[in-house]
């Protein structure tokens, strides 16, 4: 699968940096509070909870303070993200990081293995994201929950405003370059698109807010 640096001709350090830098913004109080009224409810204790695409494992961090017991499981298809993810520090016990490009090889879970699977904003640049929703529910629970978060596509004034709106203004016309090549793939899909994508690969969507901003949506998903 392509990845966000080679699009965006990006270094991996640039894109760890990145993603460490707002994971705070994505992963906010908003968030959090829809997590806890539309996820939460339908884990147990101890559940078995993967992050396919787990970045430098920040929300795997974050669900480990909320759930000590849980069994975490993280994959990536770069590198230097299961680096990063390998020295973050879990209250706790550490989750199972793999080297993993789901768009190659099955996910490294058994059949119904996993009772919540998160992907954030790795499937809009899949070639082929059904066959990777099918791999999704062949690892989920009967019971289990997809919480997808993902692009959703908006005008380019607006994706370059939001993109760029940290920039240092002489830094701006650089950090624009850098992201028209990503505009085409950010917006892809539109929020009908995503409905009706998810509900042609076999699930139920149960939620779906734009929490941050009109550019992300966040998806509960069940198994129909």
């Amino acid at each position: 699968m392509a990845t966000h640096q080679e699009i965006a001709h990006l270094s991996d350090e640039d894109l760890v940096n990145r993603m460490t830098a707002t994971h705070d913004d994505r992963f906010d109080a908003v968030f959090w509070s829809f997590f806890d009224e539309f996820v939460d409810p339908h884990l147990a204790d101890t559940p078995h909870i993967a992050d396919v695409g787990c970045g430098p494992g920040l929300f795997l961090r974050d669900l480990r303070k909320h759930y000590p017991q849980a069994t975490l499981f993280g994959s990536d298809v770069t590198g230097a993200m299961i680096d990063y993810a390998s020295s973050v520090v879990y209250a706790g016990q550490k989750p199972e990081l793999t080297l993993h490009d789901v768009t190659k090889e099955k996910l490294p879970f058994e059949d119904g293995q996993m009772n919540l699977i998160s992907m954030v904003a790795v499937m809009h640049v899949l070639d082929d994201p059904f066959a990777v929703c099918r791999e999704i529910k062949r690892a989920m629970s009967d019971d289990g929950i997809f919480l997808l978060q993902d692009w959703v596509r908006t005008a380019l004034p607006d994706y370059l405003d939001r993109m760029t709106g940290d920039v240092e203004p002489d830094q701006r016309e650089i950090a624009r370059g850098r992201l028209l090549p990503l505009f085409t793939v950010h917006n892809k899909y539109t929020l009908d698109d995503w409905l009706w994508l998810l509900q042609e690969a076999g699930f139920k969507i149960t939620e779906h807010r734009q929490l941050r901003s009109q550019h992300f949506c966040t998806f509960v998903c069940r198994k129909i």
